[in-house]
């Protein structure tokens, strides 16, 4: 509903107009009434009404000014001028002030309702348009920032590659951009949350609205700039004309605190910042890149919530870990292998040996990494993988741990899950009951399923279904169910037009408490914060 405002000095008349149409019926509500132009100036501040019905003339304040001052107020308020005959000449002037029309007293109630109708199409023509040009420019803005995202992903690889970037010139024109001479630099932005590998769902959510909170920060602070989200964190490309280390420092810490102020739905996040050097040759940002890069690294051994500064001398500088060729040979036989137990004994030994020498975390990283690489290679022997796939979960893991003992731990457990994976698809082959079990468990699990229905469905004595079940997918009956009906309660949520009551009941749950456990064991959050993320 429109709100409108009623201001004349008249009580008769202001009771009159209340009265005189049905306000409500044709989509308005009245906020308030005024006797006087300070009054209702005064209801404007308080109320913000859509709609503003006066007289020209009224103490104090009179009408004219109150437009004039009103329209300072709330610029888009729409103005209606009660006068009388003789007030004609104010009324007049009134409109060059924007005044929508203007009713001579005594009111005519048709005349009344026929502009109110009109008023209200308007202004809702006014609300579709100014849907749709947000809708276009929020695309348009997104648009940008997905070619300045290619730049972060481009630079990267060239930082990687140790290559260096082509002139500004030819960068404005490939990803739109406006980089001159002046100052460069990269800065990666890590937060951390408590058990990010625990909370999968709601580590990527907080990643998403932290670069959202990043990109509108840059706009007002850079004079160019490209943000992108990679394992490392959030990866800031930013150029000034004018550099300045102090406005520098306190732009970061207001992005600082609105990335960890996100406690309505993450709490303890931490952010480190990892600043690369500042560069004058656009050419050498895939060096500041670098630089991020390697104290970003370093992070897990000096800790989180840090300032690391290229510059400010926080680089370790080590010499690069390389593996002996005789540990990378034995790593790979055990892979080949597939002796998990092995593995995980080697791993902790190696770890123990870098933390005794006080390994830097760029040190750490490529440990890590020669490790993986080696292990990889032997399995490999005798399975297919997706290497890239399991190098950028690997990768997307290390950068989520905090500590040396973390990381290694996930590099254990990781290979570990992995060959077990690989010894389940050797031991069976998924039978043709337990495939008709899983389709009908597809068709049927929003309804209440129980493991009899199923196996009486495919044939089998329950108690012996239920051991085949768990033998052939992994997962006892119910941690099945309760999985496909989690992954669809998450889709219900993200749409919004359903409350959490409903979309328990819709994926087979009467119980509220009981789905909102179940819910947040497996997305990390509670189903009204995921659902709050997507609104």
């Amino acid at each position: 509903m429109l709100k409108v405002i009623i201001a004349d000095d008249e009580p008769k008349v202001n009771l009159l107009l209340q009265k005189i149409v049905d306000w409500e019926k044709l989509g308005y509500q009245i906020a308030g009434t005024a006797n006087d132009g300070e009054r209702a100036l005064q209801l404007i501040e308080e109320e913000k009404p859509d709609v503003l019905m006066t007289d020209i003339r009224m103490p104090g304040v009179n009408g004219m000014e109150l437009i004039r001052r009103a329209k300072e107020i709330r610029p888009d308020l729409v103005f209606i001028v009660v006068s009388g005959y003789r007030q004609f000449e104010y009324a007049q002037t009134a409109l060059k002030y924007g005044v929508t029309d203007y009713l001579l007293k005594p009111v005519n109630a048709e005349e009344l309702t026929q502009l109110l109708i009109h008023i209200r199409e308007e202004e809702e023509k006014k609300k579709r348009l100014d849907t749709w040009t947000a809708s276009v420019d929020r695309q348009l803005r997104e648009n940008e920032w997905k070619k300045r995202e290619q730049l972060v992903d481009n630079l990267r690889e060239y930082a990687q590659e140790n290559r260096e970037l082509n002139g500004y010139e030819s960068l404005n024109q490939e990803y739109g951009c406006d980089f001159h001479e002046g100052t460069y630099q990269v800065i990666i932005i890590k937060p951390d949350i408590p058990s990010a590998e625990e909370h999968g769902d709601a580590y990527r959510i907080m990643m998403k609205r932290s670069l959202s909170v990043v990109q509108k920060a840059l706009e007002q602070f850079a004079d160019e700039s490209a943000a992108a989200v990679h394992a490392e964190g959030i990866m800031v490309v930013i150029y000034k004309e004018k550099y300045d280390p102090v406005q520098l420092r306190q732009f970061l810490t207001r992005v600082r605190r609105e990335i960890e102020n996100q406690r309505d739905l993450f709490w303890g996040i931490i952010v480190t910042m990892a600043m690369g050097g500042e560069k004058h040759r656009i050419q050498e940002l895939p060096q500041s890149m670098k630089e991020a890069v390697q104290l970003c690294k370093n992070r897990i051994t000096g800790g989180k919530g840090g300032w690391l500064s290229w510059d400010a001398g926080d680089n370790e500088t080590r010499e690069d870990y390389e593996m002996l060729p005789e540990e990378r040979k034995y790593f790979q036989e055990i892979g080949e292998y597939l002796d998990s137990k092995k593995i995980s004994m080697e791993v902790a030994r190696t770890e123990g040996i870098m933390t005794a020498r006080r390994a830097s975390g760029s040190q750490i990283y490529d440990c890590y990494m020669e490790i993986s690489d080696a292990v990889l290679t032997g399995i490999r022997q005798n399975e297919k993988l997706d290497i890239d796939k399991i190098r950028k979960d690997l990768i997307y893991g290390f950068y989520r741990c905090t500590t040396t003992s973390e990381a290694f731990g996930f590099l254990r457990e990781y290979i570990s899950d992995l060959i077990e994976n690989f010894e389940k698809k050797k031991e069976t082959k998924e039978q043709k009951p337990i495939t008709e079990a899983r389709k009908y468990i597809q068709e049927h699990y929003l309804e209440p399923l129980k493991l009899e229905d199923v196996s009486k469905h495919i044939g089998f004595n329950a108690t012996y279904f239920s051991s085949v079940f768990k033998k052939e997918t992994g997962k006892n009956f119910l941690d099945y169910v309760t999985e496909l009906r989690m992954n669809k309660a998450k889709q219900l949520l993200c749409s919004g037009e359903m409350s959490v009551n409903d979309v328990a009941e819709a994926v087979g749950y009467q119980d509220l408490k009981y789905f909102s456990r179940l819910f947040k064991k497996n997305a990390g959050i509670s189903p009204s914060d995921y659902k709050k993320m997507y609104q």
